[in-house]
């Protein structure tokens, strides 16, 4: 079987590597949590480099 020229393996890549995904999506996560949890702290709330400040919300917290 070809797919754009190339030769494709019938492999159950899925089957094999489904604690990956899900270890990445895991991973992915927590650290967009972290990451949002550490921009609101009281060090660097008031960063001009905060999203905040592109919405125009330029109040101090």
């Amino acid at each position: 079987m070809k797919f754009l020229g190339v030769k494709v393996y019938r492999f159950p890549l899925v089957k094999y590597y489904w604690p990956f995904f899900v270890g990445f999506g895991l991973t992915f996560y927590g650290v967009a949590k972290i990451q949002n949890a550490m921009m609101d702290t009281a060090e660097f709330i008031n960063d001009p480099r905060h999203p905040r400040f592109k919405k125009g919300d330029l109040e101090k917290k």
